[in-house]
């Protein structure tokens, strides 16, 4: 998982990819807390000084269901502030995203993606980066869910061809009123059929869906 982190930062083009697991830090006894391809330096000074409990990035993480961006954060102490300058010191990006990422029995999870630049998430890419780390942070997710112990050992569900092929539109970054012109049925039917998988696929969200049917080779 740690060598698909830095896989996925380059590829994605980013300057940094941080996953942590927030409801159970100790998934197992000399466990990690996720992964991160921040160098050790960071990594270390971010543990000694206990900083996750004035990040008000994890703070935004318990109240937030939507990505949101670390511009847009409002800080409320002076230890929050001391942390983004902590961060801005080390020189480990511009800017920031973050996902919360919340399971199907409520663990929460949290992907932050780090922008080499100021406007590398403005405008139009962000929703695009939105899109593809959700669905990305969803399969990571799951991964350390099933990792702490929080899931049962799970058979591929049977999907019909329309549920297949309206999770793989979605996965494609397709919203329901382009999947319903595809496939030629109306955006009710689609908004169904992605209802019944997330249900067959036991997911809260359809990224997380999408996430589940790429691991069973579904779509």
């Amino acid at each position: 998982m740690q060598d698909l982190a830095f896989e996925i930062r380059d590829n994605g083009n980013a300057a940094h990819l941080t996953y942590h697991f927030l409801s159970n830090p100790w998934i197992r006894e000399g466990g990690e807390l996720g992964v991160t391809t921040y160098p050790m330096s960071w990594q270390k000074l971010y543990t000694e000084k206990n900083l996750v409990h004035s990040d008000p990035v994890v703070r935004m993480a318990h109240t937030s269901a939507l990505p949101f961006l670390w511009s847009e954060i409002t800080i409320l102490s002076h230890q929050e502030s001391r942390v983004m300058r902590l961060f801005s010191e080390q020189n480990l990006g511009k800017d920031g995203m973050s996902i919360p990422l919340r399971g199907l029995r409520g663990e929460l999870g949290l992907l932050t993606i780090t922008g080499r630049n100021m406007n590398d998430f403005g405008q139009g890419r962000r929703g695009v980066y939105a899109a593809t780390f959700s669905q990305i942070g969803a399969y990571i997710h799951e991964w350390f869910a099933n990792y702490g112990g929080r899931r049962d050992p799970m058979s591929p569900p049977r999907l019909s061809a329309r549920e297949r092929e309206c999770l793989a539109y979605h996965g494609e970054g397709l919203m329901t009123q382009e999947v319903s012109y595809r496939l030629n049925i109306s955006e009710a039917t689609v908004r169904l059929y992605l209802a019944t998988a997330r249900h067959k696929l036991c997911s809260q969200t359809t990224c997380g869906a999408v996430a589940k049917a790429i691991k069973f080779g579904l779509i």
